[in-house]
C-alpha cells in the first residue's frame, strides 16, 4: 500500500511538472511573436518615413573643420537626349549611361551641387524651347552623385503651373536637395535656403535667376529672381533663422554665348558682397566665363569669390563652345573663431560626346583631360578633335581671365 501511494506521488509530480513547462514554452512562443510584430511595424515605419534634408554621402575619416562642394553648371535636357535615352526593349527612358564617365568626379566631394534647367514629369516631355524631361533624369542625376540641385533659371516656368510644382515634388521624392522656386509662400518661409549641415558646418544656399523667359509664375507658385529688394530681405531673413556659417548664392545671369562677364554680373556680384555673400556661383551663359578667388592681406582682409559661368555639363548644343564645361570644386575651413575661409579652389574641364552606337545616339560627359589622353575611346577622329579645340579655348580663356583659380587634373 505505502509503495502504491508513493507512485502516485510521483505521477502527480511529474504531470505537475510537464504542465508547467508547456505554460513557459506557450509564453515564449507568445513573446516571440510579439517580437516579430514589433519588428515588421518597425520597418513599416521606415518605408513611410518622410525624406529627411540631410546630406549623407561619405567619403571616409574628414576633419570637422572642412568641407568640400562641387559646382556643376547646366543640366540641359534637349529632344535628341530624351530620344537617347529612351529605350525601346524596356519602354523606359534610361540616363545612368551618360554619367557614367563623370561619376568618380561628382562624388569625390562632401557635396555637390548643380543647375536644373528643366521641368520634370510634364508629359508630352520635350526639348527646347520648352523643357520637360521624364523624372528618370532627376534619379540619374542623383546617382551620379548630385546631392542638390537649383531650380530658379529662365525655364523654371516652361510647364507653368504643373511644370514648377511637380519638379519639386519629383525631387522630394527622390531625396535631392533642392532651392529657387517654392510652390507657395509658406514652404519659402519654412524653407528659404537649401542647408547643408556637414563636418561641423552650416552652409546656406540662394538661388536666383534673371527671369523665366517672360513666362510669370502661376499664383501661389514662386520663383526667385535677381531683385535687390527681394534679394536683401531673403539674406536677412535666412541670417536670422538660419543663422548659417555661410551663405553661397547660385544664380542665373549674363548673356548667352559670351566669353566674358558684362557689367550687370559684376554689379550683381559686388551686391551680394555688400550683404556679407562673398561665394557666387554663375550659370546661364552656356560657356565658360573667368573664375576669380580675392584673396585676404593684411590691407585688404575681406575674401570672395565668384564664377561668372560653369557652361554647359551636358546638352544638346553642339556649337563650340557650347559643348563642354567645368566642375568647380571648392575646399572651405574653419578657423578656432568660427570664421569660413576659402583653403583651395580649381576647376576640371568636362566635354559632351555624341556617338552613334548601332545606329542610336548616345551622350556621355567626359573628363575632358581624362579623356585627352585616350583618342582611341573615340569612334571618330573628328569627335576627339572637337574635344581638344574646346580644351584648347577653355584653358587659354581661364589660363588669361582666372585669378587665383587653377586646373587640377
Amino acid at each position: 500500500m505505502k509503495i502504491f501511494k508513493i507512485v502516485c506521488s510521483l505521477i502527480i509530480i511529474l504531470l505537475v511538472e510537464s504542465a508547467c513547462v508547456s505554460k513557459k514554452e506557450a509564453q515564449k512562443k507568445g513573446e516571440s511573436k510579439k517580437e516579430n510584430t514589433v519588428t515588421i511595424k518597425e520597418k513599416k515605419k521606415e518605408e513611410v518615413a518622410k525624406p529627411i534634408k540631410k546630406i549623407i554621402k561619405k567619403l571616409g575619416p574628414k576633419k570637422d573643420d572642412e568641407i568640400s562642394l562641387l559646382f556643376i553648371g547646366d543640366f540641359m535636357g534637349h529632344m535628341d537626349q530624351i530620344k537617347a535615352a529612351y529605350n525601346k526593349k524596356t519602354k523606359l527612358y534610361e540616363y545612368d549611361s551618360c554619367f557614367s564617365k563623370i561619376k568618380p568626379i561628382l562624388s569625390n566631394a562632401d557635396v555637390t551641387l548643380g543647375n536644373l534647367e528643366v521641368t520634370l514629369g510634364v508629359k508630352p516631355y520635350s526639348g527646347y524651347p520648352q523643357f520637360s524631361s521624364p523624372p528618370s533624369y532627376a534619379s540619374a542625376i542623383k546617382n551620379a552623385g548630385v546631392d542638390v540641385v537649383t531650380t530658379s533659371n529662365n525655364h523654371s516656368c516652361d510647364k507653368r503651373k504643373k511644370g514648377v510644382e511637380r519638379t519639386i515634388k519629383i525631387l522630394d521624392s527622390l531625396k535631392i536637395g533642392h532651392t529657387g522656386t517654392f510652390i507657395n509662400s509658406i514652404e519659402k518661409t519654412k524653407n528659404p535656403a537649401y542647408v547643408i549641415e556637414k563636418n561641423n558646418f552650416k552652409i546656406a544656399v540662394i538661388s536666383y535667376t534673371y527671369g523665366t523667359n517672360s513666362i510669370k509664375p502661376t499664383p501661389p507658385n514662386i520663383v526667385n529672381y535677381l531683385d535687390k529688394e527681394t534679394i536683401k530681405k531673403d539674406i536677412n531673413y535666412v541670417n536670422s533663422k538660419v543663422n548659417p556659417d555661410q551663405i553661397i548664392a547660385f544664380v542665373h545671369w549674363g548673356l548667352q554665348y559670351k566669353n566674358l562677364p558684362n557689367k550687370e554680373q559684376k554689379d550683381m556680384f559686388s551686391y551680394f558682397k555688400s550683404l556679407g555673400v562673398n561665394i557666387v556661383i554663375g550659370a546661364h551663359p552656356h560657356v565658360l566665363q573667368p573664375m576669380k578667388w580675392t584673396k585676404p592681406t593684411k590691407e585688404s582682409p575681406k575674401e570672395d569669390f565668384v564664377v561668372y559661368s560653369l557652361g554647359n555639363f551636358v546638352s544638346h548644343q553642339r556649337t563650340f563652345p557650347r559643348d563642354g564645361g567645368a566642375v568647380l570644386k571648392l575646399s572651405l575651413t574653419k578657423d578656432k573663431d568660427k570664421k569660413i575661409h576659402i583653403k583651395k579652389a580649381d576647376y576640371l574641364l568636362t566635354w559632351v560626346y555624341e556617338p552613334v552606337v548601332n545606329g542610336k545616339k548616345e551622350y556621355y560627359v567626359l573628363p575632358a583631360d581624362e579623356y585627352a589622353k585616350k583618342p582611341e575611346s573615340f569612334t571618330k577622329k573628328k569627335d576627339y578633335d572637337k574635344m581638344m579645340r574646346f580644351v584648347k579655348h577653355a584653358r587659354t580663356l581661364l589660363g588669361k581671365h582666372n585669378v587665383n583659380v587653377g586646373e587640377y587634373k
